[in-house]
């Protein structure tokens, strides 16, 4: 099927027009008050959502294209024109309402590219935190017959959602790499590797990637569970299901597609590996060319070529002045110039090496709630720390009155707290006033997703003897 058998030929004109920055804040606007109202656009609302976004700089002159679709006659109000245009577009339809008033609709493939454009313009991204953990319990809950129709379709389209999200992200990353290629100051390189890449990257998605959401805690039960299904009765019943809400024409068709689905999230999760460790190489390689970079320019200075090239950088301080240097020292810079020999090697280009210089940068004073908001800060980061006699107090505690516990017993206040109960684990052979004995038939205890067996926490003396 062909894409303009859905959307209106006509539908990208404002997008690729002089005022697309314009069209797109009203479209923008339009959208953000359409998800806020239950009722649709009033056409006095939609007239002064536009007539705001007509203040803009240049607002009329750049979208003076949506005055050619009206009539000489038609053209007395821009901000009417405007909106005239995008329902000629495509972009609105505009339906009486019983007091014949005119409401503004949205049509539904609009819906979905303006919340993309949302998406796009706040920047914000696909997030792979819970994804795998997700697909999980969605199968977890169809072996158990709870609409298992329903929630192997979820599955299936969160499966297709995830490794498009994996797709992205490696192709973000090899992005990464060429910005810190031809960023030439160290300043720069260090801000985008712990201040953009972190965010995009790292804090987004890699870090919950290879921890929390870590494909080998999930995978093996996410397999069980699709051969559990397959291996009941469950794909009958759902193919049954399908065929009486006719959302199937026959039963074979509807087995079919389950079958389909099943293989098809089997497939992904087989490759998974694979598609991670083209990311972690990825990322390994931007790693390693932002320290290239870094030892290159700090290393620029005991060179005689970083020395000639301050010189002339003197001589020559900005591009228009190189522009019209004489054709001398523009021959002399050209010796400079540096190209890559292989167009798909990751490794930083040659570079003319400059003597490293502290710039010294003027910071404005703190004040004192500021200070005193850091001092905190660094109190509370301090007090995470996990001491013996922070484990000794947290066992005691734990004990109260009684003179043993159960590890099944013990409540999670917060994240700190399980590391509390590894570390009580460790610690625990009686030199902190307190044993930690195993259970010999201790149940299993999940905690925040982390399993042990159950053991008791018992209380000792540490006195010495006389």
């Amino acid at each position: 099927m062909s894409l303009f058998e859905t959307v209106p030929t006509t539908l990208f004109r404002p997008l690729a027009s002089p005022g697309a920055a314009i069209y797109t804040q009203v479209l923008l606007a339009l959208f953000a008050a359409t998800k806020q109202q239950s009722q649709p656009l009033s056409r006095e609302r939609a007239l002064s959502l536009v007539e705001q976004q007509l203040e803009l700089p240049n607002a009329e002159a750049l979208t003076s294209d949506a005055q050619e679709e009206e009539s000489e006659l038609e053209q007395n109000n821009h901000a009417s024109a405007i909106l005239r245009s995008l329902r000629a577009w495509g972009w609105l339809r505009f339906e009486q309402q019983s007091d014949y008033s005119s409401a503004i609709i949205l049509p539904d493939y609009a819906f979905r590219l303006l919340q993309l454009f949302e998406d796009l313009a706040t920047k914000q991204r696909q997030h792979l935190r819970g994804m795998i953990c997700g697909i999980h319990d969605v199968l977890e809950k169809a072996c158990t017959g709870d609409a298992p129709h329903d929630r192997l379709s979820n599955a299936y389209e969160q499966t297709l959602f995830l490794t498009q999200a994996l797709k992205e992200l490696q192709h973000n990353i090899g992005l990464h790499i060429q910005k810190v290629l031809q960023t030439l100051k160290t300043k720069d390189v260090l801000e985008h590797v712990f201040g953009t890449y972190r965010k995009d990257i790292v804090d987004q998605a890699y870090h919950q990637l290879r921890t929390s959401d870590h494909l080998s805690r999930y995978r093996p039960a996410i397999l069980q569970f699709l051969q559990k299904i397959e291996r009941t009765n469950l794909l009958e019943l759902s193919a049954q299901h399908l065929v009486s809400r006719g959302e199937a024409a026959s039963f074979e068709v509807a087995y079919n597609r389950l079958t389909d689905q099943i293989d098809t999230i089997r497939s992904h999760f087989d490759q998974l590996d694979q598609l991670i460790g083209v990311i972690d190489l990825r990322h390994s390689q931007f790693v390693d060319s932002a320290v290239r970079n870094i030892e290159l320019f700090l290393s620029a200075s005991t060179s005689t070529s970083g020395q000639l090239h301050r010189i002339l950088s003197q001589v020559l301080p900005n591009q228009q002045a190189f522009e019209q240097a004489s054709p001398e020292i523009s021959e002399m810079l050209s010796i400079y110039e540096f190209q890559l020999t292989d167009q798909q090697s990751l490794s930083a280009p040659t570079r003319a090496a400059v003597p490293f210089e502290i710039q010294a940068e003027s910071y404005a004073p703190l004040s004192e709630a500021e200070i005193a908001q850091a001092q905190a800060d660094t109190l509370r980061q301090l007090r995470r720390s996990i001491s013996r006699d922070r484990v000794r107090r947290y066992a005691l505690q734990l004990l109260g009155d009684a003179e043993q516990r159960r590890g099944s017993e013990i409540e999670l206040e917060g994240v700190d707290d399980l590391s509390l109960i590894i570390y009580l684990r460790s610690y625990g052979d009686g030199s902190l006033g307190y044993t930690v004995e195993p259970i010999d038939d201790g149940v299993w205890v999940e905690r925040d997703g982390v399993g042990f067996r159950d053991f008791l926490v018992r209380r000792v003396s540490t006195e010495q003897p006389a």
